[in-house]
């Protein structure tokens, strides 16, 4: 059926579409599934319990399925949970609105290797999708700096057919989790990807572009507060299609210059004097840093010919600031994103609503105010 029926008809009436007949496959050539030939899955992180970091152990040639879960945001939610007992990841409607057995609490298990305990309901489901995002952005990065060995990735899953905690990165209403915005970032055509491994950092460019480029490595090396304690630039010539190493920095030489747990690195590519990719390093697992502790951003709304812009700025390093407006359907043009000491983000906005209405339905979230109180 798979290797001869099909793929006949696919030849005789669906020329030139090609044809491959599964997923895992080797195209019959041998024992599908593995690292050198055809398409590969990988769940050892998830359903293993793996941590996050063996993705960086894989090299297929594409890799079609690797994924993890997340709760929707609490507006979905709400949806199918309308009373205080239902609030809790072992609740009945909880355990019934999840599908992988024992998903709710792997989803924990993980959360408690990186981040402290969330101080309630809300703040897991926030903490959820944060680490979802950061976990698939480990995998896909990894694979995108394997280019040309690998040459795709697809993670499990877009969407969802019902509410539900799952592995998808927009759900059953069309509401974006964090995942989907981190991955209009990780798999944009230029990234600039940092590896942390052996004691040093290798910081990669990424290009899908067709034509060779022009750019500049902007490094940074900064304390939570914003003081600058290395800054550094190198110009580079990134090669079509290609993946590449660009700088390589030893960690005993930045961690000589700053306190690991108050510090972080940040690289911005830079072309033709514009920001195109950021990522940022950080020194050890997300507990044990001293981040700033529910860090003040100011936030200003403006209306603006076509719609509503948001700026938001902090004195203190903000991780994973989540903007969120109740009720309202609101269209951000980015989401869960960092915000730099002394820096300004400026998102977008999408809605029907008056400015007096965002203004009043506004929240902002960010990484340690989701934590419980030590």
């Amino acid at each position: 059926m798979f290797d001869d029926i099909l793929k006949s008809a696919v030849a005789q009436y669906g020329g030139p579409v090609p044809y491959w007949p599964s997923s895992p496959s080797a195209n019959f050539e041998e024992v599908p599934d593995n690292q050198h030939n055809g398409d590969m899955h990988y769940w050892a992180v998830w359903h293993q319990q793996a941590p996050a970091e063996d993705y960086t152990k894989q090299f297929p040639r594409f890799m079609t399925e690797y994924g993890f879960q997340s709760f929707p945001e609490m507006r979905t939610i709400r949806a199918f949970a309308n009373k205080p007992e239902d609030f809790d990841i072992h609740s009945t409607v909880m355990q019934a609105h999840q599908k992988n057995k024992g998903g709710n609490e792997r989803i924990l298990t993980y959360m408690l290797r990186e981040y402290r305990q969330p101080k309630d309901f809300a703040s897991f489901v926030y903490l959820s999708q944060v680490q979802q995002a950061e976990i698939i952005k480990i995998g896909a990065e990894h694979l995108r700096r394997q280019k040309p060995r690998v040459m795709g990735s697809l993670y499990w899953q877009l969407n969802d057919c019902w509410p539900v905690a799952s592995w998808a990165s927009i759900d059953y209403y069309g509401r974006w989790k964090a995942l989907h915005y981190y991955a209009r970032r990780f798999y944009d055509d230029l990234l600039v990807s940092p590896f942390s491994h052996d004691g040093k950092v290798d910081i990669y460019v990424v290009s899908d572009k067709l034509q060779p480029l022009a750019g500049t490595i902007h490094t940074r090396l900064l304390d939570f507060s914003g003081s600058v304690l290395l800054d550094q630039t190198k110009d580079i010539q990134i090669t079509a299609q290609s993946s590449a190493i660009y700088l390589t920095l030893d960690k005993g030489d930045l961690t000589a210059k700053a306190d690991p747990h108050r510090s972080f690195l940040v690289f911005d590519l830079e072309v033709a004097g514009k920001r195109v990719s950021r990522n940022l390093i950080f020194f050890d697992v997300m507990h044990t840093l001293e981040l700033p502790v529910a860090p003040k951003i100011e936030a200003t709304l403006s209306k603006t010919s076509g719609g509503y812009t948001i700026t938001l700025r902090s004195t203190q390093l903000a991780r994973g600031v989540n903007i969120s407006f109740g009720d309202l359907d609101v269209e951000s043009s980015d989401n869960y994103f960092d915000v730099l000491p002394g820096e300004s983000v400026t998102v977008t906005l999408k809605s029907s609503a008056t400015l007096d209405q965002l203004r009043s339905a506004l929240k902002t979230m960010s990484l340690t105010e989701a934590y419980a109180a030590n």
